[in-house]
């Protein structure tokens, strides 16, 4: 089965989480330890003029719309999920989006979608069909590239 990796697409001015250090322990971000954390999370972001809420945000971790959370959810029926809400104190504006807690693999993972360590960053991966059952279904602000 072909996999691609999934990004965030950087044309549009997109939030900047902020300040997370402290509220969410990104090391427990994994099948075996996402219990140990709260099932929500309310964190800082930053956002500009004209931003643009994009269905996936990959940065600093992989946060899902309500609406691609359903597909994933389609292909991955037992992911477990966080919930966060982005609130930028500035604007006074918020917007609620998924964490969803993925599998590790390696070139053999038959997940349709997991992440890969690679260098001091995650890459996420997902399975083709997944891919464009996302794009089929209207996922806005997302990329997708060959694995290298």
């Amino acid at each position: 089965m072909e996999y691609l990796v999934l990004k965030t697409q950087n044309q549009n001015p997109i939030p900047c989480v902020s300040s997370w250090f402290g509220k969410l322990d990104e090391r427990k971000l994994t099948l075996k330890s996402y219990k140990e954390l709260p099932r929500y999370f309310l964190l800082d972001m930053k956002t500009g003029t004209d931003v643009f809420y994009p269905d996936i945000l990959t940065e600093p971790f992989l946060m899902v719309s309500r609406e691609a959370a359903d597909v994933l959810r389609m292909y991955e029926e037992e992911m477990p999920f966080l919930f966060v809400v982005l609130f930028d104190i500035d604007k006074n504006e918020s917007v609620s989006y998924h964490l969803p807690i993925l599998a590790e693999g390696d070139e053999n993972c038959q997940k349709a979608i997991y992440r890969v360590r690679k260098k001091d960053r995650w890459e996420i991966r997902v399975r083709i069909d997944l891919a464009e059952s996302l794009l089929y279904r209207g996922a806005e602000g997302i990329e997708f590239t060959k694995i290298q």
